[in-house]
């Protein structure tokens, strides 16, 4: 049976280190693994978890990484430690390899999805002070128009003012020439009548 292949996440979960520290690792002893990429996605055999581990086992022990590498290439703890990659195994074994997720993927994809949200809230922030910037111009631009149209009713209605004046008083001027008129040309139908017709 074909045995289940391990992605960085599995082997953080395997061994209790961070997706981080195991890709370190393997970058800084890539030689002392196999994978083989689908993708984006490195997968390794179990025994990379074993690895992994004893790598940040000597680490931990002020090992140089020369030193290390020739540890780990000679294979004598890895021999002593062929049981618990069987446990690795069997602790793995109930999830099928498709269901496994890439925890560190899933963490990145958050990440740059918080990210995003956060710029889409600082955008959408923008948008409202410019819109009520907009706003304020627009409202500023209608009381002035406003008041220009108050100052031009004002001067409309003194225009009326000094126009109805000057009506009332060029008939002030008028009236006594038609007042005359009148009483000349009443006077004179008057005079036009017989003497003797009186009632």
């Amino acid at each position: 049976m074909h045995e289940k292949e391990l992605k960085i996440g599995d082997i953080a979960n395997l061994t209790g280190l961070s997706e981080q520290d195991v890709r370190a690792l393997i970058q800084t002893y890539d030689s002392l693994f196999t994978y083989r990429t689908i993708g984006p996605v490195r997968l390794f055999p179990q025994k990379a978890a074993t690895i992994v581990r004893e790598l940040a086992d000597l680490s931990g022990r002020g090992f140089s990484p020369d030193e290390i590498a020739d540890e780990v290439k000679s294979g004598k703890r890895q021999a002593a430690q062929e049981e618990p990659v069987e446990e690795i195994g069997r602790a793995a074994a109930p999830l099928p390899p498709e269901v496994v997720i890439e925890f560190g993927v899933m963490r990145d994809t958050l990440a740059r999805q918080e990210r995003r949200i956060v710029t889409l809230t600082e955008e959408l922030e923008q948008e409202r002070e410019e819109r009520a910037r907009e706003a304020e111009r627009f409202q500023k631009a209608v009381n002035g128009l406003e008041d220009r149209l108050s100052a031009q009713q004002e001067h409309l209605a003194l225009v009326a003012e000094w126009v109805n004046y000057f009506d009332e008083q060029m008939d002030e001027v008028t009236r006594p020439v038609f007042e005359r008129f009148r009483r000349t040309a009443t006077t004179k139908g008057d005079s036009g009548r017989s003497p003797g017709r009186s009632g």
